[in-house]
């Protein structure tokens, strides 16, 4: 008799088998928008809303990119763009593009979305700290958006943050909320 053989199981030749596997359960899949988006932990979802949260932000700094331009060009198109809101476009410009598109879109976005697929798994490793990972980047975002309407606006101390330059005294948004929500936004 072959070792794969259910003869030995049946005492009669009527008896049926019960199948060895487990029924599918549709666990996984969101059934609804909440579950779908906002709670979601399935990597695919993760890096869709990486990838359009940082896109997102990164249309801001591009129209940041194109005032500050324009400021150059042609100063007198452009009276609302002083020094000060020039250094302050040029630090939040800097600090958008590389910390908040470029490093969430490849990280966040692309790394969610294909290293499951390229290593063959069916999600990250920790799903639910994943999940997490993408809300305090949101907020991040969040804040540093913010520091666009605080008083004295965005701070003006280069997207480096060198500290001479960033405490220093007459630095634009130095003074205010702007360095205090750029640095909470980083941390």
């Amino acid at each position: 008799m072959p070792a794969n053989s259910y003869d030995d199981i049946a005492v009669n030749k009527g008896d049926v088998i019960p199948g060895l596997e487990v029924p599918p359960q549709d666990l996984y899949h969101a059934k609804s928008f909440w579950t779908r988006w906002i709670f979601c932990q399935d990597a695919k979802i993760i890096g869709i809303q990486y990838s359009i949260t940082a896109i997102a932000i990164g249309l801001v700094a591009l129209v940041l990119s194109w005032l500050m331009r324009l400021q150059l060009g042609f100063p007198e198109l452009v009276p609302f763009l002083g020094a000060a809101e020039y250094y302050q476009f040029v630090t939040m410009h800097g600090m958008i593009m590389v910390i908040y598109l470029l490093t969430a879109l490849f990280l966040g976005g692309f790394g969610n979305y294909l290293i499951p697929l390229m290593v063959g798994s069916r999600d990250m490793v920790f799903p639910y700290v994943n999940m997490v990972s993408y809300w305090v980047y949101l907020l991040a975002v969040l804040v540093l958006v913010a520091s666009f309407f605080v008083p004295g606006g965005p701070t003006g101390a280069g997207w480096t943050l060198y500290p001479p330059q960033a405490i220093t005294s007459g630095t634009p948004g130095g003074d205010g909320l702007g360095i205090v929500l750029m640095l909470i936004s980083l941390s």
